[in-house]
C-alpha cells in the first residue's frame, strides 16, 4: 500500500470521479477532486500534489488549457495523465505536446491506470532525487566558490580575488579612460595590541573592522583583506576626491565605533592611504595599490587615524 502519495483528479462527472477515487484509495494513495478546471487549478496552489488526473472535456476550461495553464505554474515536475473519452490520435498529440505525461482512453481497466500511476510515480522519485542531487551539487560548488574567494576570519573578498579583480578594473579603466580608486588601510598600532591582548581579540577585532567597513562602503566597492590587518579597497568609476570621502568616512566609523571587549573598551583607530588613476601614471593595478600604501605610510607618519591622498605626498 502506498502512503503519503497525494494526488488530484480534475473531473467533472460525480460517477467516474468517484470510481477514480475509490480506485486510487484501495491502493492508499490520498485522493483530492476538482469537479472543473477553474477549481482544479486553484486546488493545485493549494495542495502539493504528487501526480494529477485532468479530464480532456470540462464544463468551463477544457483540459488542455488547464495542462498548458498548470505546466506554468509548476516549480517542480509533477506528471500529469489525461483522460478522454474521445478516441483521436490529433487528441492524444495535443495533449502530450502541451506537457502531459500519459494519455488513456475510457473506459479505463484499472490494472492498467493504476500501472501508468505506478510509472508516472517512478519517473517523479527519479525527477525529484536527481533535482536533490543538483541542488545538493550546486550548495556544494558555491561553497567552494566561497572557500575560494573569501578570507575565512573577516567573511570579505581574499587577496587572490582581489587581484584577479584588480586587473580586471584597471583593464577597463584604461581601455575606456574611467576613474579608479584604490584606498589601503590598515588597525593601528594592531602588533602591539595583538601581542599585548591575545590572538583571540585580535581577531575579533579584525572581524569588526571588516564588519563596519564593509557597512559603510557601496555596493560596487570591492573590499578584501590584503593580508594581516591590512585592508584594501578598490571603487571602480570614483575619482580620488571622492574616494578621499570614503576613507574619511570610514577613518570615523571606526574611531567612533564603541569596542567593549572581552578586556575592556578598547581604543581602535585606522589609517588610510588613498590613489587614484586620474592623478598618476600606472602601468598596471599593482603601480596603484603601491600609490595607496605609500599614501598609507604618510597618515602613520602624520600621527595615524587619519587618511592621507598620494596626489599630495608632497604636502
Amino acid at each position: 500500500m502506498v502512503s503519503n502519495v497525494k494526488i488530484l483528479v480534475i473531473e467533472d462527472s460525480p460517477t467516474q470521479a468517484q470510481l477514480l477515487e475509490l480506485i486510487l484509495k484501495e491502493e492508499g494513495y490520498i485522493v483530492d477532486i476538482a469537479s472543473n478546471g477553474r477549481e482544479g487549478l486553484e486546488k493545485f496552489e493549494m495542495l502539493k500534489s504528487d501526480l494529477i488526473i485532468l479530464d480532456v472535456v470540462l464544463p468551463d476550461l477544457d483540459g488542455f488549457t488547464v495542462c498548458r495553464r498548470l505546466k506554468k505554474k509548476m516549480k517542480a515536475y509533477i506528471p500529469i495523465l489525461m483522460l478522454t473519452s474521445r478516441d483521436k490520435v490529433e487528441d492524444r498529440v495535443d495533449g502530450l505536446e502541451l506537457g502531459a505525461d500519459d494519455y488513456m482512453i475510457k473506459p479505463l481497466e484499472p490494472r492498467e491506470f493504476l500501472a501508468r500511476i505506478k510509472v508516472l510515480l517512478r519517473i517523479k522519485k527519479l525527477q525529484d532525487d536527481l533535482q536533490a542531487l543538483l541542488e545538493k551539487e550546486r550548495e556544494s560548488l558555491n561553497i567552494l566558490k566561497r572557500v575560494a574567494l573569501v578570507d575565512h576570519l573577516t567573511e570579505v573578498y581574499n587577496r587572490h580575488y582581489f587581484s584577479e579583480v584588480l586587473s580586471a578594473e584597471f583593464e577597463k579603466a584604461k581601455r575606456y579612460q574611467h576613474p579608479l580608486s584604490c584606498i589601503m588601510l590598515d588597525v593601528d598600532n594592531f602588533r602591539d595590541f595583538n601581542t599585548r591582548h591575545g590572538h583571540d581579540i585580535g581577531d575579533w577585532v579584525l572581524k569588526e573592522t571588516a564588519a563596519i567597513l564593509k557597512h559603510h562602503l557601496r555596493h560596487a566597492d570591492v573590499l578584501a583583506r590584503y593580508g594581516g590587518d591590512e585592508f584594501v579597497v578598490l571603487q571602480p568609476m570614483t575619482e580620488e576626491h571622492h574616494a578621499a570621502m570614503t576613507a574619511d568616512r570610514l577613518c570615523r566609523a571606526v574611531s567612533e565605533n564603541v569596542w567593549d571587549s572581552d578586556v575592556g573598551t578598547l581604543d581602535i583607530t585606522i589609517s588610510l592611504g588613498v590613489a587614484s588613476m586620474e592623478n598618476i601614471p600606472c602601468d598596471c593595478g599593482m603601480d596603484l595599490i603601491k600609490r595607496a600604501d605609500q599614501a598609507l605610510y604618510r597618515a602613520k607618519e602624520l600621527g595615524r587615524n587619519q587618511f592621507h591622498r598620494y596626489s599630495l605626498l608632497g604636502q
